[in-house]
């Protein structure tokens, strides 16, 4: 089986380029016989070049931008594809990128989540445009099958886009971040950020404003201020700008000019990362919308107590494992927020059970799968291993 794919980098790499390096990863590993081509922009090039050497990546000019990217897509694709001959084509991102006018090839497309359905302003106006009105409709009408990241994306694909017996769940694995505990997190925390272990709440992701429910922390920081942080307690905000980045800047500001108490620390690196989970009081997810939710299995797989909303698929990634809050209820996120801080025997249990929820989740699943259903529509097939069922 030849499989051709779509990977480009404009600046970072967020959770769904993380992803595809991880799942393309165990594809390779797990069906060492598939051939893989990769149409990719020269900033993926270089990072295709260092994770995968004896990849064959084609260099394409105008994936370079975003809009050419799009160009190149509907009017140029099907050249490239006559000429490299594969036998599927999988579009990892159908928010972000769409199948081209190709006839020849089927093509599977990833669904990480539908956002913009959900949360109205959750993108500027541009973005909204290009992923509701170019990407979607084309990747709905051209596609063979797709995957979706979790059950709940998948009921959103039926919902708003009326797919339903295309869809296939295949979850992602853990982390799409190296898991290698730093045996002296706690110096690390004190020499880098002048943190004290166990004494502050770590709120993980990108900054968006209202997708991510930072406004709504900060609310509940704000009444629990003279009561829960009194004594030192800290929120610590990590992750790359987002939608609303100033707007949580400010508010932040705000309530905070001096970022004694409230910090923000930008994108960290992965030795960095480690340590802030390893050694946080409690990770906090205040999302109103995830189609996934990495976070909550990062700060699982290092036995960090974990409160979240029940927004999105939440609820279904944390099974259990995490103390969860009605999204957008600033109320429920102050008296669990109080709970959690007060009871160390509840941030034990919630250690335990969602390191072992954690694991239920691996790579190596969703390679499998996504490989059942390469081999479904291109009429192959071969074992390669169980998938994930949560």
């Amino acid at each position: 089986m030849h499989v051709a794919t779509l990977y480009t980098l404009y600046g970072r790499r967020a959770g769904a380029e993380m992803c595809f390096e991880k799942a393309l990863e165990a594809m390779r590993i797990l069906r060492p016989d598939v051939r893989w081509t990769v149409f990719c922009n020269r900033e993926a090039q270089a990072q295709l070049a260092q994770l995968f050497p004896d990849l064959q990546a084609t260099y394409v000019p105008w994936l370079d931008s975003q809009f050419k990217k799009a160009y190149w897509l509907e009017f140029l694709s099907s050249a490239a594809l006559a000429k490299a001959k594969p036998d599927l084509f999988w579009i990892p991102s159908g928010c972000n990128s769409f199948p081209g006018r190709w006839k020849q090839v089927p093509t599977v497309t990833t669904f990480h989540d539908l956002g913009e359905y959900h949360i109205p302003g959750k993108y500027d106006f541009v973005r909204t445009v290009f992923r509701k009105w170019i990407c979607i409709p084309r990747a709905v009408r051209r596609s063979a099958a797709f995957t979706a990241v979790s059950q709940f994306t998948a009921d959103d694909l039926a919902k708003f886009l009326g797919l339903r017996d295309k869809v296939s769940v295949v979850y992602n694995g853990p982390s799409p971040h190296t898991v290698a505990p730093v045996d002296d997190s706690a110096e690390l925390l004190r020499r880098e950020f002048g943190l004290e272990p166990g004494r502050y709440l770590l709120v993980p992701g990108r900054t968006d404003y209202v997708g991510k429910g930072l406004d709504l922390i900060l609310k509940a920081y704000e009444r629990l201020q003279q009561e829960v942080f009194a004594d030192g307690l800290q929120i610590i905000f990590i992750g790359p700008k987002g939608d609303g980045h100033d707007r949580f800047l400010e508010h932040l500001g705000r309530l905070d000019s001096e970022q004694t108490t409230l910090r923000y620390l930008g994108r960290v690196d992965e030795p960095a990362l480690e340590a802030l989970y390893q050694e946080c009081m409690v990770t906090v997810l205040p999302s109103r919308f995830e189609g996934f939710g990495f976070p909550v299995l990062e700060a699982m797989d290092r036995e960090a107590p974990v409160l979240c909303s029940d927004a999105g698929s939440l609820p279904e990634v944390a099974g259990g494992g995490a103390l969860l809050f009605r999204s957008e209820n600033v109320d429920d996120l102050s008296g669990k927020l109080r709970q959690v801080v007060s009871d160390g025997e509840l941030r034990a249990r919630l250690s335990r059970e969602g390191r072992d929820r954690s694991r239920r989740f691996s790579w190596e699943a969703c390679g499998a799968g996504m490989l059942e259903v390469f081999e479904q529509v291109t009429g192959t097939t071969q074992s390669v291993g169980e998938g994930f069922n949560a």
